[in-house]
């Protein structure tokens, strides 16, 4: 297809600005010109774009490896996380009775006596896994209880400013992989919560 001088000034600004959606929309637009009476091929290939679209978020937010003393990680689904925490308990639904319910169809698994909560999506992947008493492992050599100084003494500064969390705490964020952080809600008693977040 060629592309006219007013399609062209068109296009000029957009680059620098929006390359990649300008870019798509051209070339979405030669795809239609040349796919014209093939209506059939243009669905296949809008269908296959938009399953990679709805695909890849999945597994690029997946937690690369588990914590240790965890054994879970993010982007496990409900049975795999079952398994590995030796459990029968099946989750919970997390929704609440208001018009604007971000958790429907949302689930979590609480093992009160072992202090590990997983949050599961809609699809029934992990999504974030919180860890309070009476868990005794660490994370990144950090324990619940342990105090703001040993904190920043095992692991440096956070990624930004701590700010504030459950009303009386202070998160501080870190990086746990290249997919994942972990926040320790830190309060006067030391480290109260741990999260292990996308």
């Amino acid at each position: 297809m060629v592309t006219n001088s007013k399609q062209k000034e068109k296009i000029l600004p957009l680059k620098k600005k929006a390359f990649p959606i300008a870019y798509a929309c051209i070339w979405y637009n030669n795809f239609k010109d040349l796919t014209e009476g093939r209506e059939m091929l243009s669905k296949k290939a809008v269908v296959f774009a938009l399953t990679l679209f709805v695909s890849f978020p999945q597994f690029a937010t997946a937690q690369l490896k588990p914590i240790p003393s965890v054994g879970v990680k993010l982007g496990d689904d409900v049975e795999r996380v079952k398994t590995i925490l030796k459990t029968n308990l099946d989750p919970e639904p997390m929704a609440r009775k208001s018009a604007f319910d971000t958790n429907a169809g949302k689930t979590v698994l609480h093992l009160r006596t072992k202090g590990i909560w997983v949050f599961f999506d809609r699809s029934g992947v992990a999504e974030t896994i919180r860890l309070d008493a009476p868990f005794s492992g660490d994370v990144l050599g950090v324990k619940l209880g342990e105090s703001e100084a040993v904190l920043i003494r095992e692991l440096g500064k956070p990624i930004g400013d701590p700010y504030p969390a459950f009303i009386t705490l202070q998160a501080y964020r870190y990086a746990l992989d290249d997919t994942a952080y972990v926040v320790f809600d830190v309060g006067d008693d030391g480290v109260k919560y741990i999260l292990i977040t996308k």
